[in-house]
């Protein structure tokens, strides 16, 4: 019965996020496998491009901490700094892998805004032969307001959103991944990217 809970859940977040609007958003690349890893991605942002570094980090008890820092050209461009987190959930005789999810993301420049999110992350590990490979689902809630100024009424308003990204994560044992994300809803309609595990 658990198992139906959580793939309802996970589809029933995926149909809604066909109306999401994520302008502060830019893909999360986070699978349910933590790791040690930092890259650089590029992804399409609000008709442009945008170019983030992440570095990941595990801890002890499996959770990982994660920073990313980037440029997105958001007209005259904007600089995006944020951090991340997942844990690991474990559930007896689940088919799928679990992680719980938290995060916030700013984009300064000519308008501010700044935003959160907590979902989960679902997907499996595939062993073959030199690699590995995680498809995965991203659902999650996101808050986000728009700092621009105090002459644009509505525009500072917070804006509750329901997101996710669908990702697949090739981990050669080289110890180099290649990153693939896609955004189900708006803002961000893909990106790619490359991370050097340690």
């Amino acid at each position: 019965m658990k198992h139906k809970l959580i793939a309802a859940s996970l589809a029933l977040s995926a149909v809604f996020a066909a109306e999401a609007e994520a302008q502060v958003f830019t893909p999360t690349f986070l699978s349910h496998v933590p790791s040690n890893d930092f890259g650089a991605y590029v992804s399409d942002w609000g008709g442009g491009l945008g170019v983030e570094g992440i570095w990941r980090r595990q801890s002890r008890g499996g959770s990982n901490v994660g920073l990313h820092a980037g440029y997105v050209d958001s007209g005259d461009g904007s600089l995006t700094v944020g951090l991340d987190m997942r844990n690991p959930v474990v559930l007896a005789g689940a088919p799928i892998g679990l992680a719980f999810t938290v995060g916030g993301q700013a984009v300064v420049g000519d308008a501010t805004y700044i935003g959160g999110q907590v979902g989960f992350t679902a997907g499996q590990a595939l062993p073959v032969p030199g690699m590995t490979i995680t498809p995965y689902i991203h659902p999650r809630l996101a808050i986000a307001n728009g700092f621009v100024d105090d002459d644009s009424p509505g525009e500072n308003d917070f804006n509750i959103d329901v997101l996710a990204d669908v990702g697949l994560d090739l981990d050669f044992a080289s110890g180099v991944s290649l990153r693939l994300g896609a955004n189900l809803g708006d803002g961000a309609n893909w990106g790619l990217g490359v991370a050097f595990r340690r």
